[in-house]
């Protein structure tokens, strides 16, 4: 409906002349339908003969009539020769659809549009949510708005409150007229400039024309922009970014909002528009924060938990730290590395963040294992070992002892031969102590652990047998039953029940680990570190997993476990083995049904080891070129 129009009256045929005659005098205009008519949204009467429903979409707010006796597609049927009064009250219900009609359709569209601007929002949401990367963010945040409005151009800022002193921090710049060569930069946080009001009090500036703020205006427009480009700024909305709970973390200024090809001011509902972009920008600006903070912690958490572990056994420092190198990088390997079975192995930041803490983390259950067991070095304690010799050094004084009473027994009693039995008896008190001696030479040889299965411990059974008189008048042996069961230990240092507390670490990391709500991309990281001690056929610890159960992670992680333990020089209690021959064990264990043999293949061909050990531990690098 055109304003300042008279309403028209429609015909396709004869029109009553009254009719007709009453709507001129009321003002409005007649046509055929052969005339042209410039707003048929103004015809509020047709008079039709036939296809009402051609009329109707013609003229979609008029009243349609016939003086036809077939009336049935019509709103009305007319009759010639009514009363003038007829003809108004005709003429005023026609007028009346016709506006309704045309408010009915006026407010559809408008319902329609807000529901354009809401499906608007709701996509710019949902953009937003996906998105991860920072920098991607903020260009998304700023060109939505600007699309969304019409903005010719547009900036966006983030206040730093983490420096010494708070700033405003300039990130983006978009402009659709002039190329954009702003660069980021930090400025005052004050009130002096537009974005620095926004900021620091909060409220949003919609500015007509930014050449003609108020002189008493505590913030003033920075023309540098325009002077140096050429630029004209025009109107401008400057919103605030607030988190959850209402801080201003940053700014949204939009320029120059263009519509029909003129810059014009930002009305209000525009500007509520942007208003809940920003508040759209402000919840995924805080999100990915939040996400970055939790990721920080967790990074923060597994390197503090490396460290725990290294200081309850600082002979194994850095293991952890080689084993998530080795590990992530043989894992990265696979897709590369031509085999079948890999070439469609899915790699994700994810999916490697996962690998990387669990191998981290794999033997932080070793806090829970006593301090006594876990840097245990030899098969005996020092202290259980001073102990043993002080008994040794004690028989020996009590042989001693023994002898001299012997002798000065033959003294007394005058022996004949006192001499030729002095000499027997110092000959045998010589070889009893030799005896000893051999005995703990012996012994400290078997304290020390192997790295293999190997030994003859017979002598340790003989050393058992040997028995004194102890001070109480008990008979006792120079090692009790628990020493020997140590010294005859035939790999390791460990006794089996000390092996079996050792090899709880694994029960300990998953049961630690599963405690920590981890986000759904690292839900694995205790399954993945609490296998790395499965092996293929089932002899492994501690749910005696086989094959595919074990987790492919976990069966990358095992082999560049055990090979950085083979090759470790920082370990007291064995001697660091050539890379080569680790190799052999890692490619006989293999063989043996124990480990993935490709896997042990795939490690060995890509060289992997060499850029670990030059980057951790560039000593073992010539020790392993032997």
């Amino acid at each position: 409906m055109t304003p300042g129009r008279p309403p028209a009256i429609v015909h396709d045929g004869p029109c009553p002349r009254a009719l007709a005659g009453t709507a001129r005098a009321l003002g409005w205009s007649v046509h055929t339908t052969l005339d042209v008519v410039d707003a048929p949204d103004d015809v509020a009467l047709v008079v039709g003969r036939v296809d009402a429903e051609a009329l109707r979409k013609r003229y979609p707010n008029a009243l349609v009539v016939t003086a036809a006796r077939d009336c049935r597609a019509f709103d009305l049927q007319i009759v010639d020769g009514a009363r003038d009064d007829a003809w108004r009250a005709l003429l005023a219900l026609a007028e009346r659809c016709r506006r309704e009609r045309t408010f009915a359709v006026a407010g559809s569209q408008e319902l329609r549009r807000r529901d354009d601007r809401i499906q608007q929002l709701t996509e710019i949401g949902r953009a937003l949510s996906r998105e991860r990367d920072p920098a991607r963010l903020l260009e998304l945040i700023l060109t939505e708005g600007r699309r969304i409005a019409g903005c010719d151009a547009g900036s966006l800022y983030l206040i730093d409150v983490e420096s010494a002193a708070p700033c405003l921090v300039f990130k983006l710049a978009q402009n659709d007229s002039v190329e954009v060569a702003l660069h980021e930069a930090r400025l005052p946080l004050t009130a002096s400039s537009l974005s620095g009001y926004v900021a620091v009090t909060g409220r949003e500036l919609n500015i007509p024309d930014a050449y003609a703020i108020p002189a008493d205006a505590t913030y003033a427009f920075n023309r540098a922009y325009d002077e140096t480009t050429g630029y004209r700024t025009q109107s401008l909305l400057v919103l605030p970014m607030r988190d959850h709970r209402g801080d201003v973390i940053g700014v949204l200024q939009f320029i120059n909002r263009i519509v029909e090809g003129r810059t014009v001011a930002f009305d209000d509902e525009v500007a509520q528009l942007l208003d809940a972009v920003a508040s759209l920008a402000a919840v995924a600006i805080q999100k990915n924060r939040l996400i970055r903070d939790v990721s920080d912690l967790f990074e923060s958490f597994v390197q503090a938990s490396v460290k725990a572990i290294e200081q309850r056994d600082p002979s194994t420092s850095g293991h952890s730290s080689r084993v998530a190198q080795y590990t992530t990088a043989l894992f990265e390997a696979l897709p590369r590395s031509g085999r079948a079975r890999f070439r469609d192995l899915a790699i994700s930041e994810s999916s490697m963040t996962e690998l990387r803490y669990a191998a981290l983390l794999h033997d932080f259950g070793k806090v829970g294992v006593r301090e006594s067991v876990l840097v245990k070095a030899n098969k005996l304690t020092d202290e259980r070992l001073e102990v043993i010799r002080y008994r040794f050094e004690l028989h020996k004084e009590r042989l001693r002892r023994a002898a001299v009473e012997e002798e000065l027994e033959l003294l007394h009693a005058g022996a004949q031969d006192f001499l030729v039995a002095r000499k027997r008896i110092g000959k045998k008190l010589a070889d009893e102590i030799a005896m000893l001696d051999d005995y703990l030479a012996q012994l400290t040889h078997a304290n020390n652990p192997n790295v293999l299965a190997a030994g003859d411990f017979r002598h340790l059974e003989a050393l058992r047998a040997q028995r004194f008189v102890d001070l109480d008048g008990r008979l006792e042996g120079l090692i009790t039953q628990a020493d020997l069961l140590a010294l005859s230990v035939r790999r390791g240092s460990l006794t089996p029940a000390e092996r079996n507390e050792i090899e709880r670490h694994v029960v300990h990391t998953r049961d630690f680990l599963a405690v920590l709500p981890w986000p759904p991309e690292l839900s694995r990281v205790p399954l993945i570190a609490a296998a790395h001690h499965e092996k293929l056929d089932g002899s492994g610890y501690p749910l005696g997993l086989k094959g595919e159960e074990i987790p492919l992670p976990s069966r990358v992680m095992t082999v560049c476990d055990i090979f950085d333990a083979l090759t470790a020089m920082d370990r007291p209690y064995k001697p660091a083995l050539s890379v080569a021959s680790a190799f052999r064990i890692l490619e006989d264990e293999a063989a043996s049904g124990m480990l993935d043999a490709e896997l042990v293949s795939i490690f060995v061909e890509s060289g992997i080891h060499r850029s670990v050990r030059s980057r951790a531990q560039p000593a073992e690098v010539q020790h392993g070129a032997h």
